[in-house]
């Protein structure tokens, strides 16, 4: 899964969800051949097909009882669903010599098809394609005849491959596009339209994962609450689109004065959080290095010589209680109380229980 609610959309998912399906049809298909074989091909051949039908059969039953009981893992699943195309081959090639008939052939054509539909993965069908001409080449030397005579099922075998090979493309295509659109919903649901940043969506997500990985390794976690001073006079000056050019480049100033390993999310409005491992910077450096950043775009944009940037922080403790929420709530908190006050006298960090510690 992507965020939450969307399904994981990509080949591997793909084939995964389709093992099940696929061997519960070949293994009805296959315990059908064993009712129909002493029908159709008498005491002579029909143990012996009869025998390799029933064991494909049963491993047929048992992948497909056990995808739908706990499901395949997609790193398996390209694997498990050659194995399903190498087994429908190797009964192919049996009846094929068994029956000493080239007409058999047809089956090869079907598994072919078969397997530009099942497998997405281009390694995967090419090589399953060679593994089933290679099987198809051996039976047609054991069956015997004349080239002339097997000339017409090698162009079969061509058009098969070749309509194999479209319907690979066609079905990659079609996960192609789902997986792109599925990755638009979820930047949709998760990025900020005007800043390219996480939105607050993107930061629950996000910042819970930081949380975690924090709690397990006995680590902080800071975050910085900012706030934009003087938009709302950009706004009301300049216009909107010169707002949003204000909030566009305190974006990029916070993105690039914050560690790689940072989480950088417009909150809301003229308000952005940040939040990491770690104690982070403290407020004032913070606020510094935004400003000199800003500093040196004011000769492309003179509205943000108006700005002033205001941040506060707190720390999640290894041994301190709350979460995400209580984190960002403190932040908010502590950032209020320095514009408040304009910093004076006030620590660097504040935690989330709401106290400044005097050894801060």
């Amino acid at each position: 899964m992507g965020a939450r609610g969307v399904r994981r959309v990509d080949y591997a998912t793909d084939v995964a969800s389709n093992i099940a399906p696929v061997a519960g049809v070949l293994s009805v298909f296959y315990v059908g051949m064993t009712l129909v074989h002493p029908l159709v091909l008498g005491s002579s051949l029909g143990p012996a097909l009869n025998a390799i039908a029933g064991a494909s059969a049963a491993v047929a039953g048992l992948v497909a009882l056990l995808a739908w009981r706990s499901g395949i893992p997609r790193e398996w699943a390209h694997h498990v669903m050659a194995g399903l195309v190498a087994l429908t081959a190797a009964n192919s090639g049996a009846h094929m010599v068994l029956s000493n008939d080239p007409q058999e052939t047809v089956s090869f054509l079907l598994v072919l098809v078969g397997a530009g539909t099942a497998l997405l993965s281009q390694r995967w069908f090419i090589g399953m394609v060679v593994s089933v001409w290679l099987v198809w080449g051996l039976g047609a030397v054991l069956v015997g005849g004349t080239a002339r005579g097997w000339g017409q099922w090698m162009l079969f075998m061509l058009t098969a491959t070749v309509l194999g090979a479209v319907i690979n493309m066609v079905r990659r295509s079609s996960i192609d596009v789902a997986a792109e659109a599925v990755r638009s919903a979820e930047r949709a649901a998760t990025e900020d339209p005007v800043t390219g940043l996480h939105n607050r969506r993107g930061l629950a997500l996000l910042g819970r994962e930081i949380v975690g990985v924090a709690r397990r390794s006995s680590d902080a976690v800071h975050c910085s609450f900012l706030d934009v001073d003087g938009l709302k006079a950009v706004n009301d000056g300049q216009g909107h689109d010169a707002g949003d050019r204000v909030i566009e480049a305190v974006a990029k100033a916070i993105k690039e004065t914050s560690r790689s390993t940072d989480v950088v999310a417009r909150w809301g409005g003229d308000e952005f959080v940040v939040i990491g491992l770690g104690a982070g910077l403290p407020p004032r450096d913070l606020e510094r290095r935004i400003h000199n950043h800003l500093a040196r775009q004011q000769s492309d944009d003179p509205a943000l010589a108006v700005l002033r940037i205001s941040v506060g922080r707190a720390v999640l403790e290894p041994w301190d209680e709350g979460g995400l929420e209580r984190l960002v709530w403190s932040a908010d908190r502590d950032m209020y109380v320095r514009r408040a006050t304009s910093g004076r006298l006030l620590p660097n960090v504040f935690t989330v229980d709401g106290t400044f510690p005097p050894s801060a």
